[in-house]
């Protein structure tokens, strides 16, 4: 196999380091538009050189974003080349085009790496949903914020320090919006429903709610309620093909496989009709991890095995996240407006936890709050 790789920063480091090792792929062009030194003799800024070559047969795309990203897969694509990529951000937003494309031009486009780093994790949902119905995914799919978390709960930490130092050892990015916001995890979630389930959904679907607004405080409640908090990412598909699909900080119990779950690793659960209920575990990110995942890419298409770990699905889910439905912890300095028991006072306000109520209910009042309580915090309650 000849390969021309797109961008050579953490990830894409990591595989031409890991490809290096073997003899039976190659790495004959790298696009890197920063130009470190050492590979001039491989590196190129005009992507022509790799499309137009005809030996290099697989392009790996590892620059990340929605563009140019997406405009480089699809003219890849069109080439006649297969396609191995961790990009999870511009799969969810091209997911139907892109692998549309790939079927109609008779190549791969092999996102494995796009969910989970070095969990198997797509690769089995695939096969496993050619064999059952699945029900629902769920799981820590994020291991910045799990960082986070997990720092903040067992050293009784504020977030702002926590996030600085992950910054600091290079867990989180300059700009940590994608992490903590939910995005990463928004976009995962809806790649992983579109294979478990055989339809799209659309990112936009996806209700978010990240960790940017967690406080020391919060904490003291968590633990009064005997609950540990991670970033949850959620669905589930109903007899009818109605899929509920959301993201937010989820107190979980302390003895739950969530809970037990530290630092950047992830975990992520499937249920089926058969099978009922798998759990996958590992690092989830991270440059050999990932970089594992893209090898094992390359490799399955060496191998030929291809078709089964490329479902198409077919159009878009209808999303109804009402028929998601629990109790909710949430802290305010405005008034609830819903029906609560009172927890306590707490740093930004008061602590509160809700009635059960639908996923779609709790963040419509969250955005309603904001307008006179921007710091708001809430977090689904997981009996």
């Amino acid at each position: 196999m000849v390969i021309g790789l797109l961008g050579l920063g953490t990830i894409g480091s990591g595989i031409y380091e890991h490809l290096l090792k073997r003899e039976d792929i190659e790495v004959k062009r790298i696009l890197e538009l920063l130009r470190p030194p050492g590979l001039e003799h491989l590196e190129t800024s005009d992507y022509s050189e790799i499309l137009d070559d005809p030996e290099i047969d697989t392009v790996v795309e590892l620059i990340g974003g929605i563009e140019p990203a997406h405009t480089f897969t699809v003219q890849a694509l069109k080439a006649g080349k297969n396609v191995v990529s961790a990009n999870k951000l511009m799969l969810s937003h091209h997911m139907e085009e892109i692998l549309t494309l790939a079927r109609e031009m008779g190549v791969e486009y092999r996102y494995d790496a796009s969910v989970g780093g070095s969990i198997p994790f797509l690769y089995n949902l695939a096969r496993h949903g050619s064999a059952d119905r699945l029900t629902g995914v769920w799981g820590i799919v994020n291991g910045t914020t799990n960082l986070i978390l997990d720092i903040m709960q067992t050293e009784g930490r504020a977030f702002d320090d926590v996030l600085a130092e992950a910054q600091k050892l290079g867990y989180a990015e300059a700009n940590p919006s994608a992490d903590i916001d939910g995005i990463d995890a928004q976009c995962k979630i809806a790649i992983a429903s579109a294979v478990a389930y055989g339809h799209y959904v659309r990112v936009e679907d996806v209700d978010t709610e990240g960790i940017r607004h967690i406080k020391a405080g919060d904490l003291i409640h968590f633990k009064k309620l005997d609950r540990v908090c991670r970033l949850i990412a959620a669905s589930c598909v109903d007899g009818n093909g109605v899929v509920s699909a959301y993201v937010e900080p989820t107190l979980v119990p302390a003895d739950s496989t969530e809970a037990a779950v530290h630092m950047n690793n992830n975990t992520i659960s499937v249920s089926g009709e058969y099978f009922g209920v798998q759990t996958f575990q590992g690092q989830g990110a991270g440059k050999d991890p990932t970089a594992f995942a893209v090898e094992l890419g390359l490799r399955d298409i060496m191998d030929g095995v291809t078709e089964r770990m490329n479902p198409l699905p077919k159009g878009y889910a209808a999303v109804d996240n009402r028929l998601a439905r629990h109790r909710y912890y949430l802290r305010t300095a405005a008034h609830p407006g819903v029906p609560v028991e009172t927890l306590g006072e707490c740093e930004g306000g008061a602590a509160y936890r809700t009635e059960p109520m639908t996923v779609r209910d709790m963040h419509d009042l969250a955005k309603s709050l904001r307008e006179k309580d921007p710091n708001l915090f809430f977090a689904g309650i997981r009996d």
